[in-house]
């Protein structure tokens, strides 16, 4: 049974779009710091997350939160709902002044994806999707049904972290066919799928879930696959809140091409 998910909707885009317009007018003028695992965070980052967090608690008073930016709450494995957010997917490339940085947020119920909100405030987009029920995209100009624009063929869009750098080769040389492309945050990255600009992303070793949630909802409401590594289906809220890999595509052999993925031992240790 499909749920209703307005309000869920509305609020969604509503705190990614505060979120997202308070951190574009920060852009440039931020304090920064780094985390204990080496990545950066920003001023922004945890006003963000204030944000979202608010309008969430606001409206769902009864809901669990993951984020990024705050500690993480065990009690959230009881809960039956939660909102799982990453106030600025791409904070590197925030801090460098770029647009290739998105707000994400995203409701998962019983450990499945319901609605994923992505706003991507420096090109004035925000995709909103509901899994098996479809979505739109968000502009200045009004709003579109979300699909997927089917032009690229054979083209990998891949990271240029240095941590993922001997994954992404090892799943290069498993598909020689594939030409590359560059971007940053996930959100991003299904945002130029559903242009047509690439076909298949594969991140070949353990991701959050907050990286993985809002975009994967996208994806699966525009008809796109999002799988873990082995082909699974995502299950969120778990103890520690990992993806064991994943492999998005808006192609037809989404599976065939797992297969040569396992074939070529790429995976997640």
């Amino acid at each position: 049974m499909i749920q209703d998910l307005t309000r869920e909707t509305a609020v969604a885009l509503s705190a990614a779009r505060e979120a997202g317009a308070m951190a574009k007018g920060l852009q440039g003028a931020v304090a920064t710091r780094l985390k204990g695992d080496g990545s950066p965070v920003s001023d922004a980052d945890l006003a963000a997350d204030a944000i979202i967090q608010h309008q969430l608690h606001s409206h769902f008073p009864a809901d669990a939160i993951l984020s990024e930016e705050a500690p993480d709450a065990p009690a959230r494995l009881a809960c039956e709902r939660l909102w799982i957010i990453d106030p600025i997917d791409g904070t590197r490339e925030y801090l460098n002044g770029r647009a290739e940085w998105a707000v994400q947020i995203a409701l998962a119920i019983g450990g499945r994806l319901v609605l994923g909100v992505v706003a991507i405030p420096g090109e004035d987009v925000v995709l909103v999707g509901i899994p098996g029920v479809g979505g739109t995209v968000v502009t200045p100009d009004g709003a579109v049904p979300l699909a997927i624009h089917h032009q690229a063929h054979n083209v990998l869009i891949t990271s240029d972290s240095q941590r993922n750098r001997a994954g992404t080769a090892l799943v290069r040389a498993a598909l020689p066919e594939f030409s590359a492309l560059h971007a940053t945050s996930v959100g991003i990255k299904v945002w130029r799928m559903l242009q047509g600009r690439a076909d298949l992303y594969v991140h070949p070793r353990r991701i959050a879930e907050w990286d993985v949630a809002a975009p994967a909802a996208v994806l699966l409401a525009a008809g796109g696959g999002a799988s873990d590594l082995a082909g699974g289906e995502f299950h969120f809220n778990a103890a520690v809140p990992q993806a064991a890999g994943l492999v998005f595509s808006t192609r037809p052999d989404h599976a065939a091409l797992i297969t040569r993925l396992r074939q070529a031992q790429v995976g997640v240790a």
